[in-house]
Order: C-alpha cells, then structure tokens, then sequence
C-alpha cells in the first residue's frame, strides 16, 4: 500500500496528537488523585480546608463546595472513621476542627497526645510524636478509663487545628511547643519550644489553644499561659506569664518577631489583695494578661493581624490617676503589623475583668460578669458604614456579644445586645436578640462564621456556672445552646435555631445526675454551598442547617464531641470525643469520652 508524503504527515501528526492527549490525560488523571497531589506539594486548592477557619480572613466558609447543599444534604452518610469500627486501635481524643487538603486528613489529639495524618480512604499515612518526649500509647486491649488517661490532656495535648501549606504541616500544643513536619512524609523539619530559656520571655506555663496561619510570608502562633487555673491562691500567688503572638520563618522556624500583649509582669511589693464573694485573692506578680486563645486572621491588603485577647489573670497596681485593677489589654480586640509585629490598635471590649478561676465570674456590687475573654476569631469583610464601604472586623465575646470594629483604627462600629441581669435562673428579662448568655463557659466561645452575606453565631446558655454566692451552688448546668443567623451589618436577625434540651444526662440508668440540660453549641460552623454544619455537645450530634432559613436538614450521632466540622470536596469531617471543661467525673453535663476518632461523611 503506497502512501503519499502528505498521508504519511497527517497520519504521523494524528498518531503525535493522540499520544499527547494520552499523555495529558495521564498527567490530568495523576493531578485528580489525592496521593500524587499530596506528595508532589501542589497548592492548596480553595475547595480544600487547610486550616481551622478555612482561610486566613477567619470566615470558616468554603466558597468552591459545589456537591452538598440544601437539596442532598440530608441523604449524608457515613464514609469512614478512623480508627475503623470494631478496630482494636486506639487514638486520644480530637478536640479541633480535622484539616483536610484533596481529601487527606490532618489531625491531633489531646490526649495520648499525638500528630497523624490519613488517606483519602481513612487508613493512616504516618503519625508523629515529639522525641523530645515519652510517648503514652492508647491502649489496645479496651482498658478502662483512668486517671493516668485523663491526666493525659494536660501534658501536652493537641487542642488546636493544623495548617497544610506549601508541603508542609505547622500546628502546636499545650506544651508549649510549635511544629513543622514534611506533609508527605511526616519527618520532622523544625521544632521550636516556647518553654526554652531560648525562647524570649520564655515561661513554664507558656502554651498554645489557638491555631497557627500563614501571614505575610510568616507562619504566625498565638498562645501565652493558663495560669487562671491556679492563680492567686496560697500556693500561686499571683501571675507571671501573658499573652503573644509570634511569627517564624515556615522553612527554618526562625524567629522573626514576638509580639507580647501588655506589661511583663513585676513583683508588687506589697502584694495586692482581691476581696470577692468566695474570699480573698493574694497577687505577688502583676499584671498579667492571659493567653491569646483566638486563632488570627490577617488582611493581606494592609499586612495587619487581628485578635483576641483573654482576661487579666493578675492585678496591675493602682495609681492615683488610675485606680483600676484591670490593664487595657484585657479583653480586647487588637490589630498588629505582620511585617514587625508593632500593635497597630486594641481596642478594650469588657473593662474591669480581673478573674482567676478561684473567683466568683460575677460581681454583684458592679454588676460586672467576669472572664468575658474574646477568642473568637476576628473575620474580615465590608460593610457599609454612613454611606461608604468599609472593611472591618467582626468577633464573638464569652458575654454573649458579637461585635464589630472598623479594620483600621478599631472604632467599635456595633454590636448585638448584650445580658446585664443578674445570674438567676430564669433569667432576668432581656432583649430577645442576644446571641447567648455571659459566663466562664458561657456566651460566644469562639469558631462563628459568615459567608459575606450573614454571620453564623454559636452560643452557649450557661449563667450561673461559677457565677453564684458558692462555687459549690446548685443549678449551674448549662441551660440552652443555638445557632443564631444574623445580616452581615448586624442589623437584622434572620433565624435562630435553639437546640432541644437534654432530657437526662450524666449518673447511671433511671437516676440521672442532671435534668434538662441544655444542648451547647461551642464548635465552629463551618459554612458552604448554603448550608451551616456545627456539632452539639449535649446531644453528641452533628447538625446540618440551611443557611437561608434555619431548617434542620440532617442530625447524625456521633456520641461525645467537642470538635467543629470542616468541609472539603462534598466530604464532612469530625472529631471525636471529648475532655472539656473537667476531667473531674462528677462534672457530667457535657458527655465525656477520653479517645476519639475521626469521620468521615458524604453522598451514598
């Protein structure tokens, strides 16, 4: 068979074109698989969820999820969980949001403290723990719970979500150390502890609850110490840590600046004595302002962070000119430089909160409730205010207020009401549009998200815990939780969806230790394609909502749960298990579990 020189060409050219479309196609077919993805350090996708807010603007809303929404959602099924049902395996309790980047899931665990990270299909990829450590192992044998278990939490937990970036995974703990780890092997690149004489300031308490994220080519930690716990009693007497953020090189964990919230504290000589309602306080050391618990967002366009800031967990001393026990520091929102770490602004949301845990949280002769921190995340976006589009930032505060402040100078521009009863059950009468009642555990506690258009509030209902004439009073169980819906402006509320009371909970089979106990909502939501997903602690259940109307559009139990969902790629993903607030048996009225899991939800 004889063919002309231009058949030969074009047969030549169409054989060339196939085995190039063959080969793009290959390629193509290897970028959609979430293992050659994952190993090859591709970037993160917004379809994904690498942090705990989603993004560093802090909305916790995926804007490229296109598979779920209000019309499938309620078909939601379980995928997978880790470890698998029926395993013999054994992980600690997951208490943050999962990280989730093309469908591989990044995690720790708060107690039996360990890093993992797993396939799109749930088995396990690697897990890491800190050699610098002894590693306590789950049992494998279905051991009881013990003491050994539960003590388990407070050296040196995960509490926080990680953040996936440019191949790499940073996230930290509660002893005080920050990590980077090759995200596809799981080797260890840099570690940095926060409680080394060569970390500046160091201090031995110095921890971290809140998330790291990426700003300005920095991978930026907020953390301090959690000495209210033990502060001003004869054995503490007084607070020497506070609160920072700090900003280190991603790829060396160098650091570049450290940004410190208030004075560093100094002996007080003489010490300051606190009277209250469950007796005196001594202070030696002051002042001192607590742990930055809210994770940071930062605003690229002006290169500035924003945060929040905890309580006074020690007295400044009084002056003539200022008599107050309180800095300004305290309960603040605050904006700072990216580049330097310079504060820009802060501006004080609950004045006169000096509070350590063996206080009363409520002040009748004042009226004041106490440990009002904000740790929520301040999120980003734009408003109009007196006619012109502004970007502010917008956060939830522990007294049951949202609030919002322009971005450049931290004027408050407005918030939602805010109880000022006394904590009495019921309630005294109060505008019906608060978002949540006031209290240590109660009000905003952090995790709210919008999607530009509406802000998505989670509140808890828990007024008279601490804040009664005994710390030994009855009645203190939480007594409601919802999610609230309200207009980007704060000017309208949309829905509200109060969570049904808990019938019975805590105690053994026909002799609860508590009644109608209200089912919280202390999660973040997570936000995308017009649904609002949050997971109540009561109840044990993961709720989907719609986020135009409030409607309930699926439930799912999970048993105990603190951690908020996240939402990548139609898939759901929740911790499991629970440890907060006590490890104290007896303080039953949120279900404790002390290991968890990881699942896994999507279409059938």
């Amino acid at each position: 068979m004889n063919l002309k020189d231009e058949d030969i060409l074009q047969t030549l050219m169409n054989s060339l074109h196939r085995i190039a479309l063959f080969a793009l196609y290959t390629l193509l077919l290897m970028a959609c698989r979430p293992e050659a993805s994952a190993q090859s350090g591709v970037a993160v996708s917004p379809a994904d969820w690498p942090s705990y807010n989603h993004d560093p603007s802090g909305w916790r809303f995926n804007p490229a999820e296109k598979t779920l929404g209000p019309g499938n959602v309620g078909k939601l099924a379980e995928q997978w969980r880790f470890p698998a049902a029926g395993s013999k395996e054994t992980v600690g309790v997951v208490h943050a949001t999962p990280s989730v980047v093309v469908g591989e899931v990044y995690f720790g665990t708060a107690t039996y403290p360990a890093f993992y990270k797993l396939a799109p299909d749930g088995t396990l990829r690697w897990v890491y723990r800190n050699p610098a450590r002894t590693s306590a192992l789950p049992p494998t044998d279905g051991a009881p719970v013990t003491e050994k278990l539960r003590g388990a939490a407070s050296q040196a937990g995960i509490f926080s979500s990680a953040m996936v970036a440019d191949g790499a995974v940073y996230f930290a703990d509660v002893g005080g150390w920050m990590y980077c780890l090759d995200a596809a092997t799981g080797a260890e690149r840099w570690k940095v502890d926060g409680r080394a004489p060569t970390f500046p300031d160091a201090h031995w308490n110095n921890l971290f609850m809140a998330s790291p994220i990426m700003a300005g080519g920095k991978v930026v930690f907020a953390g301090g110490t959690l000495e209210q716990l033990f502060a001003g009693t004869a054995s503490y007497p007084g607070s020497t840590g506070r609160g920072f953020l700090v900003a280190l090189d991603p790829k060396t964990g160098k650091l570049v600046w450290k940004y410190d919230v208030g004075r560093k504290p100094e002996k007080l000589d003489p010490p300051i004595v606190v009277d209250g309602s469950w007796g005196t306080n001594k202070f030696e050391y002051g002042p001192a302002t607590s742990s930055v618990w809210s994770t940071p967002s930062y605003d690229p366009d002006s290169n500035t962070l924003f945060f929040g800031t905890d309580v006074n967990t020690a007295p400044r001393k009084p002056t003539p000119d200022n008599p107050a026990l309180h800095t300004e520091d305290s309960c603040a929102i605050a904006a700072i430089d990216a580049a330097t770490g310079k504060r820009k602004w802060s501006t004080q949301i609950n004045p006169g909160d000096l509070w350590v845990g063996a206080m009363r949280a409520y002040d009748p002769k004042t009226g004041l409730y106490k440990d009002q921190s904000i740790g929520d995340t301040p999120k980003i976006f734009t408003i109009d205010v007196d006619g012109k589009a502004t970007k502010v930032v917008g956060a939830g505060c522990k007294n049951g207020g949202f609030y919002v402040l322009r971005a450049d100078d931290g004027r408050l521009v407005k918030h939602t009401p805010v109880y000022t009863g006394p904590p009495t059950d019921p309630p005294a009468k109060h505008d019906p549009r608060v978002l949540a009642l006031p209290g240590p555990i109660g009000g905003l506690q952090t995790g709210c998200a919008t999607d530009g258009r509406t802000i998505f509030s989670n509140g808890i209902d828990a007024l008279r815990s601490a804040t009664q004439d005994s710390p030994f009073a009855r009645g203190q169980v939480p007594t409601g939780g919802r999610v609230t819906a309200t207009s980007i402006d704060l000017a309208s509320e949309r829905w509200r969806h109060e969570r049904p009371t808990v019938p019975e909970m805590g105690g053994t089979p026909g002799r609860p230790m508590y009644r109608d106990v209200g089912d919280v909502v202390a999660s973040g939501i997570a936000v995308g394609n017009g649904v609002a997903y949050f997971t109540a602690v009561g109840s044990g259940k993961l709720v989907a909502l719609d986020a135009a109307t409030g409607a309930v559009l699926k439930e799912i139990v999970l048993g105990p749960v603190w951690a908020g969902p996240s939402l990548s790629r139609g898939r759901v993903y929740v911790g499991g298990g629970n440890t907060l607030f006590s490890t104290n048996e007896y303080e039953c009225f949120f279900p404790k579990q002390y290991f968890g899991s990881v699942r896994c939800f999507g279409l059938p």
